[in-house]
């Protein structure tokens, strides 16, 4: 399997990056690919480099998804299907894995299911940006933190589809930070209704920030969970508990 990352830009979080990256190691092992791809190779610190395959966005042809915008499209460089032979998670760097996740080892042994992503805190259009114009009444309110394809599957051509709709259509004014899931969202659209997308269970994989999720004091119950942006106060409040499961130790 290939698991997937991508960091850009100037304010790079590389501390929480490489917990993310060591807690799905934690629990797949070395057996897998754990690759990172990013802007800026020569600035990623030896640590991750340790831990992870380096690559640039820009080491193949250039990527569709090099774009200037608001939207988060940067994260699908060089492109969003790495190797449709293998099944491949697209992970943020704010994502942690707390346990061995059951509902992911039953999906990828379903043939039923194609896809698979996490459930939005509370479904809002604004969690579609400038593409809740383009939505349907069954469009999902997925968040984009984890997103999973598997072997033989390639939400590709979907995605470039409403892609090139944002490009054409939504205005840099216009733009959000959201626009990108919104379009993922859309993508997905098709395999919700025919079954073949598993949104996971929001109890469990949870989205964690100082407006969601207030209650989750421990981490007991969580399988994984998101630290959403913009200060990723949940990655803070649980680093303690990661280094646990992580390293074994309370402080690192």
């Amino acid at each position: 399997m290939i698991f997937r990352w991508s960091i850009w830009g100037d304010n790079k979080n590389y501390e929480m990056l490489e917990y993310s990256i060591s807690s799905f190691k934690r629990w797949y092992g070395d057996s897998h690919k754990y690759i990172l791809y990013t802007d800026n190779v020569e600035s990623i610190p030896v640590s991750l480099k340790n831990i992870a395959q380096v690559k640039s966005f820009f080491s193949e042809n250039k990527s569709m998804f090099d774009v200037k915008s608001k939207a988060t499209w940067l994260k699908w460089c060089p492109k969003s299907r790495i190797n449709i032979d293998e099944t491949e998670f697209y992970i943020d760097s704010d994502v942690f894995l707390v346990k061995y996740p059951k509902e992911i080892e039953n999906f990828l042994n379903d043939d039923s299911l194609h896809f698979a992503i996490l459930d939005e805190f509370e479904g809002e259009s604004w969690q579609h940006g400038a593409m809740k114009v383009k939505a349907s009444p069954d469009t999902p309110f997925i968040n984009a933190g984890l997103f999973i394809q598997k072997k033989n599957y390639d939400i590709t051509p979907d995605l470039a589809r409403e892609f090139e709709w944002w490009l054409k259509n939504i205005s840099y004014k216009n733009q959000t930070h959201h626009d990108e899931q919104g379009s993922l969202a859309i993508a997905l659209t098709p395999y919700l209704r025919n079954g073949s997308l598993l949104i996971l269970p929001k109890e469990k994989y949870a989205l964690i920030s100082d407006h969601q999720n207030l209650e989750i004091k421990s981490l007991d119950n969580i399988d994984l969970f998101h630290a959403t942006w913009p200060e990723h106060p949940a990655f803070y409040r649980f680093k303690l508990d990661l280094n646990k499961i992580i390293y074994g130790e309370q402080n690192r």
